[in-house]
């Protein structure tokens, strides 16, 4: 299907952000003339609380276009990549940034080197709403190198990040998987699909020759990862962090408390409840150990149910009912407005995401299918849109940007509320046991296997920073024993499952993945709680989707009611999730 065969209705409405490309040079020129005002600025915007708010002002113009511009153009090539003229558009948004960036540099560094004067000029009541911002980069002050070496940083930047360049350029060629003697094309993505396959044969031919790829390649997949772990063990050195562990955690001021509270929670207080599934596997599947590549066969069968636009709007209102009518105009908003694309159709990005800015609708990407499963992405982008167009219509622009860290809360507790709604609606034990099963093998990606990860990843900088070699027999030997007491004694773990963890992009992005663990936990919770009444849940939880960077991610969770660093979220967690096991088990 090509875009101009979809209704425009279907569509999203990017000329809300713009209407001509004279509008959208409009602001290109403006930001142009704003940046080369801005070195004008370097001796002198710390000077008084006058020019301090001056400067900022220039700033946040400046910021607020190139966002604007910004997400223009890349909603737009998302959907029409072979159009030339957004191409070009794209392209020169980029090099606006880097000029941006080049011409910026020497704010946080002057800010660093004169503390007394950067809080005086904060001192104001017109400047004070920069406090955050300010006391946010003193902060950091501590741990900058001289100049000169905060130079040199910068001019090996690339070469710091050529081990990940490598990785992401580098794509090995899969054996196909022969089906009734036809050949199908094999993939990381594909894998998935091959691995839910009912026939045995098929799932570990799949299994086999996607990681046996991974096996011949593993001194370069090593090489690549080893680098990698070496850059954020140098930065963190050079930065004066004790570890790259506590580097990684600084930015979200964020305790090693909490890293290792979530694998230990995952990995050792409630490890029995992830043998207990892999037990209930093993006997539905009626197999005397596991494979590797049985663990992705769904064990419940998707009901015959289509579920048109309409119906997916009417599920996502009555789950979200509960938190009242200024809430669902929101909806009711991305709907009339255009806020969404629904439909896939040749060229357009695959996937699903919510994007936008301050000054723009935060729009919808995504691939709509009349299933259950497209009910809950759209829930889900929902959940991110709400919660950008609640911090950026109560908070200032300085402040509205929520951080990664609590990004994926306002999302799953809209999947969780969505949940406890189809199985309420559910018309037989197989449709509940399908949504069971579908909630529970969420749960398991991100309650367990992303703890797992973490784990894995920080012994692997642990052993780094020890300057211990990271071989490829290291490397894979250390995945493969961790692999095999997470799974524990029902499953097989072979040579080749040791491989894996080449295959996680994820482990050169630095301590990433425990987040998507704290955000299932605490969404969890918040959406347990307000499904069972909790009106104290629901208001901690508006409030905290008003907030954006009003504070460090920590407290502003613990506003909401759910303190990360507090057991007892875990505990209720995982609690909820042995409830989703003992369901699915009491529907077979």
């Amino acid at each position: 299907m090509n875009r101009n065969e979809i209704d425009e209705n279907l569509k999203w409405d990017l000329s809300l952000i713009y209407k001509s490309n004279e509008d959208f040079y409009l602001d290109f020129n403006k930001v142009k003339e704003n940046i080369s005002l801005i070195p004008s600025f370097k001796e002198k915007f710390l000077d008084n609380a006058e020019t301090f708010l001056e400067f900022m002002k220039l700033i946040e113009d400046t910021c607020r276009k190139l966002e604007k511009m910004y997400q223009y153009t890349h909603l737009a090539v998302d959907v029409e990549p072979e159009n030339n003229e957004i191409q070009n558009l794209y392209s020169q948004v980029l090099s606006l940034y880097d000029d941006y960036s080049q011409n910026t540099v020497f704010i946080d560094l002057t800010i660093s080197k004169n503390p007394e004067k950067a809080k005086e000029v904060i001192s104001s009541d017109n400047t004070k709403i920069y406090s955050k911002y300010i006391n946010d980069i003193l902060r950091s002050s501590s741990h900058l190198a001289s100049d000169e070496v905060e130079d040199v940083i910068a001019k090996a930047d690339s070469i710091l990040n050529s081990p990940y360049e490598t990785y992401s350029v580098f794509r090995p060629e899969f054996k196909p998987v022969n089906i009734n003697g036809k050949e199908e094309f094999l993939n990381q993505e594909t894998l998935s699909e091959f691995l839910k396959n009912p026939d045995e044969n098929i799932r570990k031919q799949a299994y086999e020759n996607l990681y046996g790829e991974y096996k011949k390649f593993g001194n370069v997949f090593a090489s690549t990862l080893s680098g990698t772990i070496k850059r954020d063990v140098f930065y963190s050195k050079v930065h004066k962090f004790n570890s790259p562990l506590e580097a990684s955690l600084f930015s979200d001021n964020v305790p090693k408390e909490l890293f290792y509270k979530v694998i230990d929670m995952a990995l050792n207080k409630y490890h029995y409840l992830l043998l207990d599934y892999v037990s209930l596997r093993k006997k539905i599947m009626n197999k005397d150990k596991l494979e590797i590549y049985d663990m992705n066969v769904p064990l419940a069968k998707e009901p015959d149910i289509k579920y048109s636009l309409n119906d997916a709007f009417d599920l996502i209102f009555e789950a979200t009912k509960c938190f009242g009518e200024d809430y669902q105009k929101i909806l009711e908003k991305a709907r009339n407005e255009r806020w969404i694309d629904y439909y896939t159709h040749t060229g357009k990005r695959q996937g699903a995401y919510s994007s936008g800015c301050y000054d723009t609708n935060p729009y919808i990407l995504m691939s709509y299918l009349d299933d259950v499963k497209s009910i809950f992405t759209l829930i889900h982008e929902l959940g991110h849109s709400v919660h950008s167009y609640y911090s950026s219509h109560n908070q200032p622009y300085i402040l509205y940007d929520y951080k990664i860290f609590v990004a994926e809360v306002a999302s799953t507790v809209n999947e969780n509320l969505l949940m406890y709604t189809l199985l309420e609606k559910a018309k037989s034990k197989e449709e509940k046991a399908y949504l069971l099963y579908n909630q529970i093998f969420e749960n398991i990606t991100l309650i367990y296997r992303q703890p797992f990860f973490a784990n894995f990843e920080n012994i692997l900088h642990e052993k780094a920073s020890n300057n211990e070699g990271l071989s490829n027999h290291t490397i894979t030997s250390l995945y493969g024993d961790l692999t095999k007491e997470y799974w524990g004694s029902d499953v097989n773990v072979t040579e080749l499952s040791n491989y894996f963890c080449y295959a996680v992009p994820h482990f050169y992005y630095n301590y990433y993945v425990y987040k998507y663990t704290v955000g299932q936990c605490v969404s969890s919770v918040i959406a347990s709680r307000i499904y069972n009444g909790n009106t104290e849940q629901k208001e901690k939880y508006l409030n905290f989707l008003k907030s954006g960077c009003t504070k460090d991610p920590i407290e502003l969770l613990k506003d909401a009611g759910v303190n990360p660093l507090d057991d007892i979220i875990y505990d209720e967690a995982f609690k909820n999730f042995e409830k989703l096991l003992n369901d699915f088990k009491e529907c077979l």
